[in-house]
């Protein structure tokens, strides 16, 4: 796996990018989120930057035909100055302090919208860049520095400022500072069919989402969105009702160790899938990793009222199999559509899913004051994701998917 790493100079720099631009957004996402819920102490409002956060993600599908034919390196650099510039104005200047909830939750979704046309342009790169057979190497590399990024920062994040008690605008200032080095790195990663991305033609882009959703529609991938959109919405309910849970729990220093622990089963699942996750059939896979991960949702549910060290395991294990399930999702987007089509193919799925985490994220929010106990919102996640398998395995098509690296082009 770590061949590609050192052969490959443009997988290194994309790599690089790719590292601190998430740990510049994933800090931002993750402190985002707590700090409402420790502001306002209300599910609502959580669930309220949760939709921000997501919502802009419903237009996706509008970004794809632009990632496709445009220069991604370049929407790239434009869209992590945004989010740098927004970061940095949280971190240092009294605007939240001024205006109050306006400016908080107007940074959520500039940032969101920023993210939008960022992501793609990097999932739609990478497989210029890398071999088709080594594309889920390539995605479980970015994985483990991400996430082991991530862990050392939260973990020196926590430590410097004894948890929670120093200013936020000091942990924006650190996430700016990522994106800041992010930027940089973009500026060495050249997109090799750049030149060609234009062709000399006007572009239709109403001609390119449709020619997007007909490929989805006769594919396996139709499929494979409908489980992706089933367990985004019920992941997102949870999420919203997470730190109150664990604050309950472990109280809202023991959030951030939930957090990074969490990061760890993401690197355990990018080394085992970068490892070994081309040698199973990739339907079975996928099937396996779905009704463990719920029945294991619903463990943690019932062991962390009784047992830090219990409900710290579980995370990892739940945090593990979720991971895997992203990277072969991930991976199949980005192998079985055409180069010239991944952008779109990506980012009508994340439409799709980013409806589904809106809903969920509002639906949370209310549900979250509605039942006796939040521990039963976990219950209802782990029933759905072992339904969800189900549905998963019943689908021919998908649990016919062979091994990863033998999947052809336009699979049906």
């Amino acid at each position: 796996m770590f061949e590609l790493f050192k052969s490959n100079n443009m997988f290194r720099r994309l790599l690089g990018y790719q590292i601190f631009s998430g740990l510049g957004g994933g800090i931002f996402s993750i402190f985002m989120l707590l700090s409402v819920h420790l502001l306002y102490g209300n599910p609502i409002f959580t669930g309220i930057a949760g939709v921000l956060m997501a919502g802009p993600q419903i237009f996706a599908f509008t970004v794809g035909p632009i990632v496709d034919r445009r220069h991604k390196v370049t929407i790239m650099r434009v869209t992590t100055l945004l989010e740098f510039v927004v970061l940095a104005t949280l971190a240092f200047t009294p605007i939240i302090d001024t205006i109050g909830d306006i400016a908080l939750f107007g940074a959520v979704f500039i940032f969101s919208s920023a993210a939008l046309f960022e992501a793609p342009a990097g999932t739609a790169l990478l497989p210029q860049i890398v071999p088709e057979n080594k594309i889920m190497e390539a995605n479980s590399l970015i994985q483990i520095a991400a996430m082991s990024g991530g862990i050392i920062v939260g973990v020196g994040l926590f430590v410097f400022f004894g948890g929670l008690d120093a200013d936020l605008s000091v942990v924006y200032a650190f996430s700016a500072v990522f994106l800041a080095i992010a930027l940089l790195f973009s500026l060495f990663i050249k997109d090799p069919n750049a030149p060609s991305a234009q062709n000399g033609q006007k572009a239709n882009y109403i001609q390119d989402l449709k020619e997007g959703g007909r490929f989805i529609r006769k594919n396996v991938l139709l499929f494979i969105t409908i489980a992706v959109v089933a367990q985004m919405f019920f992941m997102e309910i949870a999420s919203v009702n997470r730190p109150a849970f664990l604050e309950t729990h472990v109280g809202a220093q023991g959030y951030i160790v939930f957090t990074m622990t969490a990061l760890i089963g993401g690197i355990v699942a990018s080394a085992l899938m970068g490892s070994l996750g081309k040698k199973f059939k990739t339907g079975w896979m996928i099937f396996v990793l779905f009704a463990i991960s719920g029945g294991v949702r619903i463990f943690f549910a019932f062991i962390l009222p009784h047992s830090y060290a219990g409900g710290l395991a579980t995370m990892v294990v739940y945090a593990t199999l979720g991971s895997a399930i992203g990277i072969t999702i991930s991976s199949l987007r980005q192998r079985i559509p055409k180069k010239d089509m991944v952008g779109r193919v990506d980012t009508i799925s994340t439409t799709f899913s980013a409806i589904a985490v809106t809903v969920g994220a509002l639906v949370g929010g209310f549900l979250g004051n509605a039942v006796a106990d939040v521990a039963y919102v976990f219950v209802y996640q782990g029933i759905a994701l072992v339904a969800i398998s189900l549905f998963v395995i019943l689908v021919p098509s998908i649990r016919k998917l062979p091994k990863m690296n033998d999947i052809d082009k336009n699979e049906d």
